[in-house]
């Protein structure tokens, strides 16, 4: 006799009406149109709204790199001091993204053609020490990193989550249960609505810095982690990126972004903890990687919204020093 599992009478049709919205909302989370829908609501979205344009609108010249990018380098900026047409240069810095979630970025742009060629034909690397930290607590690594990458690096969790998103991304997913997130996804589920600092195209991804944009626990991670010594995962992603770059043909600049009581630990020589970022910066000079290790000094305090990010006074000091810089290196 053959065994057939039954539910409790009067469940039935609430179990299969469970499992039916389960089943749309992970499909839904594996739909790149609907990851963009809420680009107000979840920071992944907001970086869907990035990776959309710069496929979309491909420049020459990208900026990748965390939040220390997005609100440290406005392209327009840049554009206006090396004279670049509109779409010259776009900013792709992610909050939160480490080297590991860079890669898949760039992976993903590879695979669509978009590195090289006509192009993107020069990648600026804005690189702190928090790229080269594990965290990924915003959950990009299950929508932005190939599988296959995800496994070689061992990242089994995150690999996992990507097949079964819903579980992956449940700890963003429960910021719902706060009354502001939940009024925005709302607003977003009802019509199309911009994240804070406005959309990708508006500002050419850079969003202008302002204390409330802040993850106050991410900011709190990356300063507790610049201490730390880099991510033996992440820092080999970051090589891989470069790799990647340079199969392409792409030129890679280095960047090392300001901060606002301190050197990055890259250039400095007395603490022990620099050591192994200062063997980063070896092997990109032995990689003849082009490094602008302080392409602005004297920003003030002023000019920080906080100790690790600029505001828009200093992002505009800070994007015209890099053009300059830039302008310079291409005419050796």
């Amino acid at each position: 006799m053959r065994f057939r599992p039954r539910l409790p009478p009067g469940l039935s049709a609430a179990f299969w009406l469970a499992a039916a919205i389960l089943l749309l909302a992970e499909a839904a989370l594996h739909c790149d149109a609907m990851v963009h829908r809420y680009r107000s609501v979840f920071a992944v979205g907001r970086a869907m709204d990035k990776v959309l344009y710069v496929e979309h609108h491909t420049p020459h010249l990208l900026f990748v790199g965390n939040s220390r990018v997005d609100n440290g380098i406005d392209p327009s900026t840049f554009s206006r001091v090396l004279q670049l047409h509109q779409q010259g240069a776009f900013n792709l810095g992610v909050p939160g993204a480490n080297a590991v979630i860079i890669q898949g970025i760039l992976e993903r742009l590879a695979r669509k053609g978009l590195l090289g060629g006509q192009g993107i034909r020069e990648v600026v690397f804005g690189l702190d020490e928090s790229t080269l930290q594990a965290d990924d607590s915003l959950g990009y690594g299950i929508f932005f990193v190939d599988r296959a990458t995800l496994w070689r690096a061992g990242l089994y969790r995150t690999w996992l989550g990507s097949w079964l998103r819903l579980w992956g991304y449940s700890d963003n997913l429960r910021q719902l249960r706060e009354p502001e997130k939940a009024l925005r996804f709302l607003a977003a589920t009802l019509r199309s609505s911009e994240p804070v600092g406005g959309a990708a195209a508006q500002f050419h991804g850079y969003r202008q810095g302002f204390g409330e944009a802040q993850n106050l626990a991410q900011l709190q991670r990356q300063e507790a982690g610049t201490r730390a010594a880099p991510d033996p995962t992440v820092l080999a992603a970051f090589r891989n990126c470069l790799d990647l770059l340079k199969q392409q043909g792409v030129m890679a600049t280095v960047v090392f972004m300001p901060l606002r009581d301190r050197s990055p630990l890259f250039v400095q020589t007395a603490p022990p903890e620099a050591a192994p970022y200062r063997a980063v910066l070896a092997e990109l000079r032995s990689r003849r990687i082009a490094v602008i290790e302080a392409p602005l000094d004297g920003l003030t305090a002023e000019e920080f919204i906080n100790p690790g990010h600029l505001n828009d006074r200093g992002a505009q000091r800070f994007s015209r020093a890099l053009a300059e810089q830039l302008m310079a290196r291409w005419r050796e």
